[in-house]
């Protein structure tokens, strides 16, 4: 385990050795805004303390992020836990954890109902809705109109994520960690192909550098909470729960 012997970082003695080692460790952990790794100089530059502040506020929910690295502190314990391998996009599929949790967001609905209003229906309308969230097209109505089973709607589900997961493998051009890969697909399920496609989240984790009207990929991120113009309570849980998934690689319903 790579230790340092003073601390690192904002007005850290930065002995050049420990800076390196720091600067090692931080590039073993991707987090959002940050794909590119630092240069291992041993300078304990502006890049450094903000790779480290980042660190400290979004791998640890520091509020105060003071940019230090203490020899025996909480910080580098923390940077010397083995972060989560980053892989191709195109070498990652849709986990079983995202599943779940998707019918679990998604509920279950074995007769067709409503989406606008969550009611059940026997004739189709715009927005008729059957499994975990299958909104049924007009001229499918009477394929599903009867109500379907359980492991039915999971086989509707896996063909309904299909167009979301290639879209999130074509469009993403990053290396990036299954539980990135997950929220992405969920999030991108809600919002739409196109929306996805379009949107300063995907410029924001293809090119951290890149400029748009958000300062952060977290904000950029759970600015989808409208519905109709107006913040819907629903859609801001849900953002929360993806942005939690993409982060930190916790899967938990709101």
């Amino acid at each position: 385990m790579k230790t340092i012997t003073a601390s690192v970082g904002d007005k850290g003695e930065n002995n050049i050795e420990d800076v390196k080692i720091v600067q090692g460790l931080l590039n073993q952990h991707k987090f959002a805004g940050f794909a590119k790794p630092l240069i291992i100089d041993g300078q304990s530059g502006p890049n450094t303390i903000k790779r480290i502040q980042a660190f400290q506020k979004m791998m640890m929910d520091m509020h105060q992020a003071d940019g230090l690295v203490d020899a025996n502190g909480e910080t580098l314990r923390r940077l010397q836990t083995t972060k989560e391998a980053v892989a191709s996009i195109s070498s990652l599929y849709f986990g079983e954890k995202g599943i779940n949790l998707l019918k679990e967001i998604e509920g279950l609905a074995i007769t067709p109902y409503d989406d606008q209003t969550g009611k059940d229906i026997k004739v189709w309308v715009e927005g008729a809705t059957i499994g975990y969230g299958h909104l049924i097209a007009k001229s499918d109505w009477s394929k599903y109109k009867a109500g379907l089973n359980e492991a039915q709607a999971i086989i509707l589900l896996q063909a309904d994520l299909n167009p979301f997961i290639n879209t999130v493998k074509s469009k993403v051009n990053v290396d990036v960690t299954q539980h990135e890969f997950d929220a992405m697909v969920i999030f991108a399920f809600n919002i739409g192909q196109t929306g996805f496609s379009q949107s300063s989240v995907l410029k924001m984790i293809n090119d951290p550098d890149v400029i748009t009207s958000y300062p952060t990929l977290e904000k950029a991120w759970k600015a989808w909470d409208k519905s109709q113009g107006k913040v819907n309570r629903g859609l801001k849980n849900r953002r929360q729960s993806e942005w939690n998934i993409y982060q930190k690689g916790v899967y938990e319903k709101w």
